[in-house]
């Protein structure tokens, strides 16, 4: 394999999708696996292993599931010549395909990618980075790009900075036109000169997941109340003047800052300027379903 058909896999990758459901187990995983390369830590990591790192990583940046299954990628990346298991002879399986989790654990099997790919990138430090940005440009938002390379391990000897998914360069000015330029939960405006300062247009459908540059799928928002949306730390409900701010449960912390976010739940998403650039609804339940971390706080008096 040559590194134009490696690159060509790492763009086509095959990741499970119905219904907008979100399954990045196997960008993950192989960003787990960079990550390790460029550590120089051993090709063939144990599943016990995997299995621990990943699905923290799902926890972290995966859809709101109960339930992470770390064996389905470290199987069926082999589908896709991306992945190994030196010791797979005679393992048994399910009968969607997949390797038992109890006997990974027990046998102590290992996994990691595929030799020729492991040397191929060991000998091209830039290969690394190309590969690293194509899987978070693919399947991520960029606000997310620097907490998931945080978490995965994995330092940029440069940045690439050149777009490898197509959008819309007039997307962002629509959005904080839309919103009056300020975000759509706290109206945060601040500039600096003639700048604005930290103001920055989300999308609600992640364009990493099929939502469009649409301003429908936008909102104005501050960087901090836009990392928090893609965290899914918030999200939003309808109600009868428009949407209301719901914020998840499992927010906490000590400092004033936490009134950042507790402080709106419940309020209402700011109103952009004209009915047509209303958020849809179907943006909004896909949030809702594969980002926001249900339940929310309750509703307050």
């Amino acid at each position: 394999m040559d590194k134009e058909d490696f690159l060509g896999r790492i763009r086509e990758l095959n990741v499970w999708k119905a219904n907008g459901r979100r399954a990045p187990h196997k960008p993950l995983l192989l960003l787990l696996a960079l990550g390790r390369l460029q550590r120089g830590e051993p090709r063939l990591a144990q599943f016990e292993e995997i299995d621990r790192s990943l699905s923290n990583l799902l926890r972290l940046f995966g859809p709101p599931n109960k339930v992470h299954h770390a064996e389905y990628p470290f199987g069926r990346l082999r589908n896709e010549g991306l992945w190994e298991i030196p010791d797979e002879a005679g393992l048994p399986i399910t009968s969607a395909g997949d390797l038992h989790k109890r006997t990974l654990l027990r046998e102590r099997i290992k996994g990691g990618l595929p030799e020729s790919i492991y040397r191929m990138l060991l000998s091209d430090r830039e290969l690394i980075t190309s590969t690293a940005q194509l899987l978070l440009e693919g399947h991520f938002p960029a606000s997310l790009h620097d907490d998931i390379r945080e978490a995965v391990g994995l330092s940029w000897e440069r940045m690439v900075r050149d777009a490898l998914v197509a959008r819309d360069p007039n997307f962002r000015s629509a959005v904080l036109r839309a919103y009056e330029r300020r975000c759509a939960v706290c109206d945060y405006d601040i500039r600096l000169g003639d700048d604005l300062l930290g103001l920055e247009a989300a999308h609600i459908k992640w364009h990493a997941a099929g939502g469009p540059d649409d301003v429908c799928n936008g909102l104005a928002l501050c960087g901090f109340h836009h990392k928090a949306l893609d965290r899914g730390a918030w999200g939003l409900e309808p109600s009868n003047d428009g949407f209301r701010i719901l914020v998840a449960s499992d927010v906490h912390g000590q400092s004033a800052a936490l009134r950042w976010l507790r402080d709106f739940h419940g309020a209402r998403l700011r109103h952009p300027l004209s009915d047509s650039d209303v958020p849809l609804l179907r943006h909004v339940e896909w949030h809702w379903r594969q980002v926001f971390l249900q339940p929310s706080l309750p509703m307050p008096d």
